[in-house]
This record gives C-alpha cells, structure tokens and sequence, in this order.
C-alpha cells in the first residue's frame, strides 16, 4: 500500500510558489498511483501531478493531494535502431543525457535547464530554440497515461491520437503520465559563439538572426538597452576542455543572480 506524508511543504524550481498539500505521495510502481487516484476519488479529492516543478507558475500548487514521480525515474527501453528511448515520466534529463550517451543518442532540442522530467517538460510545453525546432513535446512519438478511473491508456498517432496530441502539452489535465517515448538523434557537439548587441538590433533584424544558426538565442538584461546574442551550430570539433565551474557557475550564473536580486 502506498504511504502519503502530511506535512510536506512543496515549493516550485525558482521558489516563487509553494503550497502545502494534504497529502504528499511519492510512487513507485504504476499500482501504487493507481491506489491514490482511487483513494481520491473515495474521498473526493483533487490530484495533482508534479515532476522538477520548473513551472514558473503555480500549476502544480494544490491543498489537496499532490503526487511526485520521482521515483519512477527508469530508462525501460533503448531502440537503437529507431533512435527512440521509453522512459518512465519521472526521470530527470539530466539524469537521461549520460544513458542516452552510452547508446550514442542525444535529444534534439532541450530548454536552458535539465532538471526537469520527461513528463513535465512536455506538460508545460518546455521550449529551447531554433527556428527549425519544435517544442521538447514534439520529439514525443508516444505515452502512456493512466486516467482518473484507473485505466491506462497507450496514446500515439496510430492509437488514441486525439488524446495523444492533447498529452503531449497536457497541463496536467489528463491524468497521470506514466511512459514517455522519446525520438532521438545521433549524439552531437556544438559550438557556441556570444557577442553583445542591443535590443533594438535583434528585434530589428530578428529574421536573419534566426537564418544565421540553428540554435539562435538572446538574453535580455532588463532595464537596459543589452543583450548576449548566442549561436550554437554543429560542430565536429572536439568538446572544449577551457571551462570551469568558476566561469560557469560563479560568475556565468551566481554573480549575475546576484546582479539581478540586488537591481
């Protein structure tokens, strides 16, 4: 039978949400999901489904009972053939990206952070960029989904295809995700190249900028008229070896934190 925690205060990714549900639950079997979904139903209760809880908004908040899938987080199959990988929706990308190493596959497109798991970045409709990319939702090529009544549906383009188009930007208003299948490709490297720019002339010259590489983005340093343009192509040269977690970490991310709580 599976153990709910009382108590447990939830906050989201960037902390600017939190709730305190009823009920916490961590699963780890498809059973044991099933249990709390009829457990809510007996008492009438409202389910919510988190995963990295990287939403900056409070969708995944609830007073009522709220279901963690952490710790269904396995890889459960690899087809190298097909390049596609089936996972349980729990599983983080950051801890998927070494597995899929090992078989020489890599995901297409990814957002900026990859502590988020394979069912939430599809509910939340995570995005990276590159004007020839989709959403992260658009590698999906299946998923299972276990509705309120307990019934599990297997959801593709050939099987439940309405379902199967609503699931992959679900907003967690399906049900619960339980497997996403997930199209890859042959593991690659790239190359980034950043200059600063300002926003007029990014906004301005927009359309060729997203000719110029195939992962163009910008970064907007609010209450001035300065961006980071970014490039990032394929390369086949090797991974740089220059960087550091001094450079990446304490002034690429906590120094500019800073920058921005103190402004």
């Amino acid at each position: 039978m599976v153990h709910g925690y009382k108590g447990v205060k939830f906050q989201n990714w960037a902390r600017t949400y939190g709730c305190c549900p009823e009920i916490y639950y961590q699963p780890t079997s498809v059973e044991e999901v099933r249990e709390v979904l009829a457990l809510a139903r007996q008492q009438n209760k409202r389910v919510k489904v988190v995963g990295g809880g990287h939403s900056p908004s409070d969708i995944a908040c609830t007073d009522g009972f709220m279901i963690h899938m952490g710790k269904m987080n396995r890889v459960l199959q690899v087809d190298t053939e097909k390049k596609q990988v089936t996972v349980e929706a729990g599983i983080l990308l950051a801890d998927l990206h070494p597995q899929l190493g090992k078989h020489g596959l890599a995901l297409s497109n990814l957002g900026a952070v990859s502590d988020v798991t394979a069912g939430g970045v599809i509910g939340s409709g995570t995005h990276n960029t590159g004007i020839k990319h989709g959403i992260l939702a658009t590698q999906v090529v299946a998923l299972t989904l276990l509705t309120a009544d307990g019934t599990i549906l297997e959801c593709s383009e050939s099987s439940n295809a309405e379902v199967f188009q609503a699931a992959r930007v679900h907003l967690g208003c399906l049900g619960v995700i339980l497997t996403v299948t997930l199209q890859c490709v042959p593991q690659f490297h790239l190359q980034e190249i950043s200059f600063p720019s300002t926003l007029e002339e990014v906004l301005n010259n927009l359309d060729s900028h997203l000719k110029k590489s195939e992962y163009f983005r910008f970064l907007w340093f609010p209450h001035s008229e300065n961006v980071s343009v970014i490039y990032q192509d394929h390369t086949n040269k090797p991974p740089s070896s220059s960087a550091s977690w001094f450079w990446d970490y304490a002034i690429g991310f906590y120094l500019l934190e800073f920058l921005l709580w103190v402004r």
